[in-house]
């Protein structure tokens, strides 16, 4: 191999590596599950050799050698020398593990410390060309086209009732750009897995330095999103399952009196719901300790006495800056410790946040995160003059208003839809409007969202536009699910509303 064509090669070994680790990561966890199952061990030793001869073939003699040592480890199993028992299964983890480093040490000093470079020329995989684009030229072509779907709009709104050439061409260009924005957004789509597959390793040395023993569950690695906002979550993972070991998972003494499996679990669930991307992060630890912190609310006089505190109403109290309900100060001391900068980076790119609990059994939280940055299909509503937009993908359907039809139950109002009950939620009392009076006639707009529904209640309803939506900086105060800002094809500026944390 020529020096000139090594960064080809080390780019190649970069990608390789961590989907074979990956891979051998995955299928050790299937072969713990099914232990007779032999498919497992044949596959894990062609991954394990498979590296060894990339590793060989670009002189990394020492990672060479370690994989050689897991594959001995492995071959006394398969000649039967050794018993496949779960001690084995952890030492083969802690060296996948321990190779996954490695490689990316080896990576990190042959690129300065960044990541693997692009080949010289694109790299032929499954006879599909692949090309390495900067992030930065992206995100110009998708601002670019933001504009030019405004413009189009714009175009669209004046063609209306003008001579046929007119709209006819305005129609025309309409269909072309529809096709130009998606081929250009599905080049920025990512898997989930290049964020995803490296967290097992993570929480399992996070787990040995605490002295507590935790499974890894990962599922949904294929799905894609924009990339974006896969850059925006190795932070608040992080935050989120660092916490969930330290704080959430007991110790095995623990566990064992409470009469749970000494080893605890993490689950980390990818799933699609329209155009959002569900991730989930759970444990089944020990739960969010609800009264003691509305203990704490009460005195500080946030909370009313005798009132309890909702799954949403905690984590807003959790994700108060500098909140920690930590006794002693670690380094990932607190659940509540890194939420607010959680929220904060997740609303950058529109994502939101909920929370479960349950005593005893455990804390999930759960991210909503947007397929794609930058163009929303949208509904436009309207509050007087204010505009504000809701993603099309919430709403389910759109239905009169009538006051004589919705009751009190439990002192909240509900609307019956289509022989369901649904709690209404006002926008204006919701946002805190204080303009004129609302018409006679209000329009009520169902949105559904985590498996719930609502009926919310606008002033007007002005039709679907393909917003352009930016991030806006987060002000003190400002509601969670205003998660950016538009200006529309009539020049009105529009908040994006994301009201799946409300559902």
């Amino acid at each position: 191999m020529t020096e000139l064509h090594r960064p080809r090669y080390v780019a190649l070994f970069a990608a390789e590596s961590r989907s074979l680790l990956a891979l051998g990561r995955r299928t050790t966890e299937l072969w713990r599950a099914e232990r007779d199952d032999p498919g497992a061990g044949v596959e894990l030793f062609r991954i394990l050799h498979t590296l060894k001869g990339m590793a060989a073939a670009l002189s990394f003699e020492e990672l060479a050698g370690r994989v050689h040592e897991v594959e001995t480890a492995l071959g006394e199993v398969r000649d039967g020398t050794r018993p496949a028992d779960l001690a084995w299964f952890r030492v083969i983890e802690r060296e996948l593990d321990t190779l996954a480093t490695m490689c990316e040490v080896l990576i990190a000093a042959e690129t300065g410390g960044g990541d693997a470079p692009a080949a010289p020329d694109s790299v032929q995989t499954d006879s599909e060309a692949i090309v390495r684009v900067e992030q930065g030229r992206l995100d110009a072509l998708v601002a670019d086209l933001g504009s030019l779907v405004t413009a189009r709009q714009e175009l669209e709104r004046h063609a209306v009732g003008n001579i046929a050439p007119v709209a006819r061409a305005a129609m025309s260009m309409a269909r072309r750009l529809d096709a130009v924005q998606d081929r250009i957004l599905q080049v920025r789509l990512a898997p989930l897995g290049e964020v995803l597959d490296r967290i097992p390793p993570m929480v399992r040395d996070l787990a040995r330095q605490l002295g507590k023993e935790v499974t890894v569950e990962v599922q949904g690695e294929a799905l894609e999103v924009d990339r974006g906002i896969l850059s925006t979550l190795p932070d608040p993972l992080m935050h989120l399952l660092r916490n969930a070991v330290d704080h959430g998972l007991e110790s095995p003494e623990v566990r064992r009196r409470a009469g749970k499996r000494l080893a605890g679990r993490i689950s980390i669930n990818a799933r699609r719901e329209r155009d959002s991307i569900l991730l989930e992060l759970s444990d089944d630890g020990a739960g969010i300790e609800r009264e003691r912190i509305a203990e704490r609310e009460r005195a500080a006089g946030r909370l009313d006495p005798g009132a309890m505190l909702s799954d949403d109403g905690l984590l807003a109290v959790l994700a108060r800056p500098g909140f920690s309900t930590a006794e002693q100060v670690t380094d990932v001391s607190g659940r509540g410790v890194g939420l607010d900068v959680v929220l904060s980076r997740l609303h950058q790119v529109g994502a939101s946040l909920s929370l479960t609990t349950v005593a005893g059994r455990g804390t999930a939280f759960t991210i909503r995160l947007p397929l794609r940055l930058g163009i929303v299909r949208a509904l436009v509503t309207a509050l007087g003059d204010e505009r504000y937009v809701l993603p099309i993908a919430q709403v389910a359907e759109l239905v009169a208003w009538q006051a004589e039809a919705a009751v009190r139950v439990d002192g909240r109002l509900m609307l019956t839809v289509r022989e369901e009950s649904l709690p209404v939620l006002d926008l204006r009392r919701l946002l805190l409007h204080r303009g004129a009076p609302p018409p006679s006639h209000r329009p009520v707009v169902v949105l559904e969202a985590n498996g719930q529904r609502i009926a919310l209640l606008a002033d007007r309803v002005l039709g679907q536009v393909e917003a352009v939506v930016q991030p806006v900086d987060r002000l003190q105060g400002m509601p969670r699910w205003m998660v950016g800002a538009a200006i529309l094809d009539d020049g009105h500026p529009a908040m994006m509303l994301d009201l799946a944390s409300v559902v």
